[in-house]
């Protein structure tokens, strides 16, 4: 057998166990220099959160990364692309990290990650070349047009997972099940490789989750992604998605990867199209998101974070098996346009009357605060 293939598997609790390491090791460094994120509006979180789990799962994927390479005959990340992908990561954890503690402008943010995209589009040759055949039999050549979107789409998943991530353990979990997917497809299609580097990715952020969703040992998260995270991990599915959805030797059609990301992907087109609507900023920060109407509508962050999962799984069961099936790309299209449609119109009307689910609201202002949410369904209850 194989050296990499034999030992390989050992890299993967390797990669859980310092994850789990660094977090608790950065949790009171982050207490002590102030990097936390404090309770207030649109947050419904009691207390002052450390938000390292980003850096943490980083240094846990680098370090496994660099010892393995280190390794006579382990050559399971030989490629020049891991250091460039690990590269630009770190622009974004950086630039995230920097965001968690002075916050900076959003024109700053959008250009250190248009240049992390950059830098790997220059030096591995990574973009788009087509979208498939959406509309019909023909396929969508991007041409000239190719590299500006590759841009469009990376960016638009990286900002994506971190406006997601406001319930513990959902973006670190949506991560997985996309990290999951390409691993799948990227066996199956002979990108070894890529797929050992997303599962080493997907066992750092597993690590994390032990630490930041809702478990019997963990009745709050202990530490929180922060920008840092969610936008590194948002960069890695990105080039991911890119690569495997692109190319002679492609794993699958461009469509599967909305599936497989469709949740965050209709969470922010969703918002975005309603504060355009409504006169405001497309990156103004509100309470609408998807997990705030399961949290008004009564439902606890464990049932929210659980049922979101759970749709989330259901909408790339769909992505693949229309992938796996043979069936038209302008099939798989229509189909997720209209459960678009039928997302956008469902949400709008469940604001508009209060009710989701078959639940009224109990929360009607701004604020959401956990620590009176169980008081105020009672309060509903016995009204």
């Amino acid at each position: 057998m194989n050296l990499s293939v034999q030992y390989a598997w050992f890299i993967l609790p390797i990669s859980t166990l310092l994850s789990i390491s660094f977090c608790f090791f950065l949790i009171p460094i982050a207490h002590r220099i102030g990097w936390v994120d404090h309770p207030g509006l649109r947050k419904i979180h009691v207390d002052s959160t450390a938000v390292a789990g980003g850096v943490a799962i980083y240094l846990a994927m680098a370090l496994v990364i660099f010892l393995a390479q280190l390794i006579p005959g382990f050559s399971i990340f030989s490629s020049d692309w891991i250091t460039i992908v690990m590269a630009g990561a770190l622009v974004i954890v950086i630039l995230g990290g920097i965001d968690d503690r002075w916050s900076l402008s959003p024109i700053i943010r959008f250009l250190m990650q248009i240049l992390a995209c950059v830098l790997v589009i220059r030096f591995t040759g990574w973009h788009l070349e087509d979208l498939g055949a959406l509309f019909s039999a023909t396929v969508i050549n991007l041409d000239f047009l190719a590299i500006p979107i590759t841009l469009f789409a990376a960016i638009g998943v990286i900002n994506s997972l971190n406006l997601v991530d406001g319930l513990d353990g959902l973006a670190g979990s949506l991560f997985l099940l996309s990290a999951l997917g390409l691993i799948g497809f990227s066996v199956a299609a002979g990108h070894v490789e890529l797929g050992w580097f997303l599962a080493v990715s997907a066992a750092s952020v597993l690590g994390f989750l032990l630490l930041n969703a809702r478990f019997r040992w963990n009745a709050k998260a202990k530490l929180f992604l922060g920008d840092a995270g969610s936008l590194m991990l948002g960069f890695i599915l990105a080039w991911g998605f890119i690569r495997l959805g692109s190319g002679e030797d492609r794993a699958y059609m461009p469509m599967t990867a909305v599936w497989l990301f469709a949740v965050p992907l209709l969470d922010t087109a969703t918002l975005i199209w309603r504060r355009w609507r409504e006169g405001r900023s497309a990156i103004h920060a509100d309470q609408n998101h998807l997990h705030h109407v399961f949290l008004r509508a009564g439902y606890s962050v464990e049932a929210s974070w659980g049922l979101i999962l759970l749709f989330a799984v259901v909408l790339a069961g769909l992505g693949i098996f229309f992938e796996l099936s043979g069936l038209p790309d302008c099939l798989s299209f229509y189909t997720f346009m209209f459960i678009s449609f039928g997302y956008y119109f469902y949400l709008k009307h469940c604001w508009a009357t209060q009710r989701f689910l078959g639940r009224h609201f109990i929360h009607h202002d701004f604020e959401i605060d956990e620590s009176l949410l169980k008081a105020k369904k009672t309060d509903f209850l016995n009204s």
